[in-house]
């Protein structure tokens, strides 16, 4: 299980008052959200390895305030191509109309980073692993990069969480979670999360404030309540994940219904190489293609019966208790693993697939 310390139950209507649970006796209730605050931060930060982290809103207001406590106008901001959907817009739109200029590099191109650099270039962003591809991104061009040059590395961890992953022992200096995915775990809450030095969660805390972006006290009561289980969870879910995807990739023969399946645990992979050098365990995802194409893909997401079947956008929420299956535009499936049994997953794929 993970190295963080044990809390008391906090019920989502609002955070614990009173000698009962370790605090004062009457204790105003902002104090009390104040310390169970505090609490659920020092635990992520020894979590991810950093001095401190910060709670926020959602996981776009942790991206959106430390982009606008690092970056001044007339920055340049280097970002890998790689990235959430509503991560790209905010970098595309909201960044350069306050003037700061953003270029996109394919990371498997290590050269491009270097290539891409300008005079004014001041943070390095990412996100790894990546979501729905599972691509792993190498740190370590970036890392060298960034070091050299003096400029900070920013990495977006959330599909991994901080048991399968900490960016700050590869080179990063601030480390992004939207929280709502595996550090919640059940899907019921919204909040984002910064891990860093001191002086960058404060400057990033002085934008929260100034932005509204604080986050509600049940969502901090939620987050405590899935950090206790974190550990457990993802284990969990790493086996089952790799005992699916091996399974998945024995059907992908030249007349079987699976063309294709990625999963960073899979020798195949094309990122297990650097998935094994950095990560800690594979996670829950796994992609695959279909040889029929989306006419497979309606009748293998018509046919399930444990896996719950969503639509992308709705699906977001990864690494819940639930495991789900999304179609996307490409054609592919991606299955979230939860916490099922593989031999439970595994059936129900096989009669899908038949």
């Amino acid at each position: 299980m993970s190295d963080i310390d044990a809390m008391p139950p906090m019920p989502l209507d609002g955070l614990p008052v009173g000698a009962a649970d370790g605090l004062p006796s009457g204790a105003p209730r902002a104090r009390a959200e104040g310390l169970a605050d505090s609490s659920v931060a020092r635990q992520l930060a020894q979590l991810d390895r950093t001095e401190s982290a910060l709670v926020l809103a959602s996981g776009m207001a942790a991206v959106a305030c430390t982009m606008v406590s690092l970056l001044r106008p007339g920055d340049h901001l280097l970002a890998s191509r790689w990235l959430r959907p509503e991560t790209r817009r905010f970098f595309e739109h909201e960044l350069p109309a306050l003037g700061v200029q953003v270029s996109f590099v394919d990371p498997t191109e290590t050269r491009g980073w270097r290539r891409a650099l300008s005079r004014t270039t001041r943070l390095v962003y990412l996100e790894s692993p990546v979501d729905p591809t599972t691509r792993v991104v190498d740190m370590r061009p970036v890392r060298t990069l960034a070091q050299e040059l003096g400029i900070a590395l920013v990495v977006d961890a959330t599909l991994a969480s901080p048991i399968n992953f900490r960016p700050v022992e590869h080179g990063a200096d601030v480390v992004l979670h939207a929280a709502s995915v595996f550090l919640d775990g059940h899907g019921h809450g919204f909040a984002g999360v910064v891990c860093g030095s001191e002086a960058v969660v404060d400057e990033v805390r002085v934008k929260m404030r100034s932005w509204g972006a604080e986050p509600h006290p049940a969502a901090v009561a939620q987050l405590a309540r899935g950090l206790k289980t974190l550990g457990v969870r993802v284990a969990k879910q790493n086996a089952t994940a790799m005992a699916v995807a091996q399974w998945v990739a024995s059907q992908s023969t030249p007349d079987g219904a699976v063309r294709a399946v990625s999963y960073p645990g899979l020798a195949a992979h094309q990122d297990h190489v650097v998935a094994t050098e950095c990560l800690s365990g594979y996670g829950n995802l796994i992609a695959l293609a279909l040889r029929g194409g989306e006419i497979a893909v309606g009748e293998l997401l018509g046919r399930l019966q444990h896996f719950r079947v969503r639509d992308a956008e709705s699906a977001a929420r990864l690494g819940g208790v639930e495991s789900v299956a999304s179609a996307f535009a490409d054609g592919s499936v991606r299955l979230n693993i939860g916490l099922d049994d593989a031999p439970v997953l595994i059936g129900d794929l096989t009669q899908a697939l038949e």
